[in-house]
């Protein structure tokens, strides 16, 4: 290329150096071709130096060294700068100085010329080599094409589908994958745990609630404390009442010999014995008159106690209901968990077939293998984890709801749950939510129960320092004479007694002293659950509002994940992608729907939480017939209506409640009760 350059160029030069042969021609077609052809055979009789370097003294524009061409040298060499002389190193072809202001003078780039471009005669062909032909990568799962019902297995990972084929591989349209978890939630039901029976029957979270609400262990024990604090009751309030009874101080008594009382007879030097017997009957009655309003108060304590057991059956249901919705929640979100696991494995395990087959054909090396190796390592352990939560989430849901196991000898779940996380956002009130808390909350109102009854245990620590009054009457009757029982002694009587300590040695003064300690505890528990409860309705909120905020961020990445996957699809369709980003994308879009499922079961566990601290749940006795009698089950009625009054605190305390009596809010969030109530008037009432 660079000698044909030098022939044009010299040609050229030669064809201006001669103008009269170019005009002897009339400037023809002919007579050009025939100057430059002369002017090659002329180049062709001259050497070029070796080195093809330029003279010293060349002054040309171009630099152009042409060997002993003298004449064509004259005619072209137009005096110019001394700096344009081309460098005494420029071992071009041509000599060549384009750019006289550079001191190493480069070569120039043909001009008018397209270089590199132009095709060399008489080049070498080079062949490609023959590489071996990569086998076909099968399409691995996504949870957007998961088949209904989805294959399961409780050895292992779901089974990845042959090569060639598309069983459960990716949809041709992004438009079929689904942009939410549901699918992963719904094909979690297909999940075989392997510690359920067979044909255990199927529960819903109503199913699951009503089988707690029948037969948890501590709703049963709250029960019990109920009887317990009522029987109580009836014994304290027992002292107030008059007692009747028969009594036989001197029930029957025989006596013979000289202990006789006046009836041995000495007649004529002789003793004489008779036998005596006796005996004693009293009908009597007694009453309290009284005692320093001692009984009074301890009945009254005994009266709010057993009312505080109502108030903690309640809390106990609320608690229990919300402790069952996780419960039950948490075994679906594990079951979708172990399905997202389940895939994430199998994905991995494709890219080790993949990189395999690349290796074995030559085109990639060992450490993408061993990288694949290693990233289906770190996936089979949360694939474990995720099913032992799992088994441990059913075993625990088992204690909770309080079912024996019908076979000892085979411990087998006797049921399996039946739900998706489904997310039904709840426009929430935080003013309303407080003040509905406020009123509603069971612990609460246990809680300022606590403080009258130590009121009332302080009234009766007082009575030590009063007398005690009791009056008696009744029917006595009383043998007297001999062996003749018919010879008796009867009649009516009535009196009074009592007893009062002068100086006890300070116990009633230490007696008062604790019980003012103890109500002053009671009422510092009760300053703080106010801000307790108020703590928990606001951390319910924010634990609601976090979750909601989480399902909207994950659901944008949810999008964004599917999108990446398309155009990884789409590289690879055009051959611009390799399968590992389509692997890749299919993971991450994996990571970003268990995401939104944990956001889903967040969501979910802080509504059970806000409902619980507004004691919103449904009430106790809608959903069975309840092991309380009716008398009971009234009362239960009665003690947790949300608008029945506060009681007054004692006189002492009532400067420093926190929630008065006259405090009233009209904007209560309803119950589900009076919701019901509301849609159906003939049902039961809160």
């Amino acid at each position: 290329m660079k000698t044909l350059t030098t022939l044009l160029a010299a040609s050229f030069l030669l064809a201006v150096a001669h103008p009269s042969k170019a005009s002897s021609n009339n400037d023809t077609e002919s007579g050009i071709a025939t100057g430059a052809i002369d002017a090659l055979q002329a180049l062709s009789t001259n050497p070029i130096v070796a080195t093809n370097k330029p003279s010293a003294a060349d002054q040309s524009l171009l630099g152009l060294s042409v060997g002993a061409q003298v004449n064509a040298q004259a005619a072209t060499n137009a005096p110019v700068l001394a700096s344009n002389a081309p460098s005494t190193n420029d071992q071009s072809v041509i000599g060549a100085s384009v750019m006289p202001s550079l001191a190493s003078n480069p070569p120039t780039t043909p001009e008018s010329l397209n270089a590199g471009t132009n095709t060399l005669p008489n080049l070498p062909t080079i062949t490609a080599p023959n590489l071996p032909q990569a086998p076909l990568i099968t399409n691995p799962i996504t949870p957007s094409s998961l088949m209904a019902p989805l294959p399961t297995s409780t050895g292992g990972p779901i089974t990845m589908p042959t090569a060639g084929t598309n069983a459960f591989g990716l949809k041709n349209s992004v438009k079929d994958i689904p942009l939410t978890a549901e699918a992963l939630a719904k094909a979690g039901n297909a999940v075989i745990p392997g510690v359920i029976a067979k044909n255990a029957r199927k529960l819903t979270i109503d199913d699951c609630v009503q089988l707690t609400l029948e037969k948890n262990p501590q709703i049963l024990t709250n029960i019990a404390s109920i009887r317990q604090a009522s029987g109580n009751y009836i014994t304290v309030r027992a002292g107030l009442l008059p007692q009747f009874g028969i009594s036989a101080p001197n029930a029957y008594q025989y006596s013979y010999g000289t202990v006789n009382q006046g009836v041995n007879q000495i007649s004529n030097g002789k003793r004489t014995e008779q036998a005596f017997s006796q005996w004693n009957i009293q009908l009597q009655g007694t009453q309290l008159l009284f005692d320093g309003w001692k009984t009074p108060s301890l009945t009254a304590a005994a009266k709010l106690s057993e009312q505080i057991a109502y108030f903690q059956l309640r809390q106990t249901i609320d608690a229990t209901i919300a402790t069952v919705i996780q419960q039950f929640y948490q075994v679906v979100l594990d079951r979708a968990l172990v399905i997202a696991n389940e895939q994430q494995v199998a994905l991995y395990q494709t890219q080790v077939t993949d990189q395999q087959s690349r290796y074995d054909a030559g085109t990639v090396p060992r450490f993408n293998v061993l990288q694949a190796q290693v990233q289906l390592a770190n996936a089979e352990p949360p694939l474990i984890q995720a099913k032992n939560n799992l088994r441990l989430a059913l075993f625990t849901l088992v204690t909770t709801i309080g079912l024996n196991y019908p076979n000892i000898q085979n411990i087998e779940i006797p049921f399996d749950v039946v739900g998706n996380l489904d997310y039904t956002p709840r426009k929430i009130d935080s003013n309303a939510s407080i003040h509905t808390a406020l009123v509603r909350n069971p612990q609460l109102k246990a809680q300022r129960m606590n403080i009258l009854v130590a009121a009332r245990q302080i009234t009766a620590a007082i009575a030590g320092w009063l007398p005690t009054i009791n009056a008696n009457g009744g029917r006595q009757y009383e043998g007297y004479q001999g062996r003749n029982i018919e010879d008796t002694l009867q009649g009516w009587f009535v009196g009074a007694s009592g007893n009062w300590a002068i100086f006890d040695g300070l116990a009633t003064y230490g007696n008062v002293k604790s019980a003012k300690a103890t109500m002053m505890n009671y009422k510092v528990a009760y300053d703080n659950g106010v801000r307790q409860v108020i703590l928990q309705v606001q951390q319910a909120i924010s634990n609601l509002k976090q979750a909601s905020e989480t399902i909207d961020s994950q659901k944008a990445t949810v999008e964004q994940a599917v999108e990446a996957l398309r155009l990884s699809r789409e590289r690879l369709d055009a051959g611009a992608g390799v399968q590992l980003d389509v692997i890749n994308a299919q993971v991450q879009l994996l990571q970003a729907q268990t995401s939104v499922l944990n956001a889903y079961y967040s969501y979910i566990q802080g509504l059970a939480q806000y409902d619980q601290a507004l004691s919103l749940n449904t009430q106790y006795e809608e959903f069975f017939n309840d092991p309380m009698n009716k008398w009971e089950k009234k009362r239960y009625q009665d003690i947790n209506d949300e608008h029945k009054k506060r009681p007054e605190l004692p006189r002492a305390l009532r400067k420093d409640d926190p929630l008065p009596p006259s405090d009233n809010f009209n904007d209560l969030i309803k119950s589900s009760t009076v919701r019901k109530q509301e849609k159906s008037p003939s049902k039961a009432t809160d």
